[in-house]
């Protein structure tokens, strides 16, 4: 039923105005009234002419892949080589002692480097404290105005009564 109907009617006109109210102001308006019936369906437009040819398509899957030929003779497996053998300690000492001044080098690095970090973030803390006890100092000089802070009066605030 809704699909054969066109498309929803104009908003009716807005009500009345109300009634003036107390102080004799005019009321205010009143709602909007109910919306039209929808319209009749229209008729359908003229058929368009048709669009440019489209692009051609991915190329299809390739096929089948053919038999595969005869294959040819094998030729004759080799001898088997001798069972590995591990290499001796000799052998393996070199190796072992290179390894091992590497890590002792690296541990050093490593200890070095924490030595600098505690040397440098001692030294910013000096700097900071002398920075601090210096900035005290002047402030001590600034504060010498005679007058000590413990011993001035306050003022007392004055309160304001009320009236209901």
């Amino acid at each position: 039923m809704a699909d054969d109907q066109g498309r929803q009617g104009p908003r009716g006109r807005q009500g009345e105005p109300g009634r003036p109210g107390p102080q004799g102001h005019p009321g205010k308006r009143g709602p909007d009234g109910t919306r039209g019936k929808p319209g009749p369906q229209g008729k359908p437009g003229a058929a368009g002419k048709a669009g440019a040819q489209g692009k051609a398509g991915l190329p299809g899957k390739p096929g089948e892949a053919g038999a595969r030929g005869a294959a040819g003779p094998q030729g004759p497996r080799g001898e088997a080589g001798p069972p590995g053998q591990l290499p001796s300690i000799e052998q393996v000492l070199p190796w072992l002692d290179q390894l091992f001044d590497a890590w002792d080098e690296r541990r050093r690095q490593r200890e070095r480097e924490a030595a600098e970090q505690e040397a440098q973030e001692a030294a910013e803390r000096a700097a900071l404290e002398a920075a601090v006890q210096e900035a005290g100092e002047t402030d001590l000089e600034d504060d010498d105005d005679g007058e000590d802070d413990e011993h001035k009066k306050k003022k007392k605030k004055k309160k304001h009564g009320h009236k209901d």
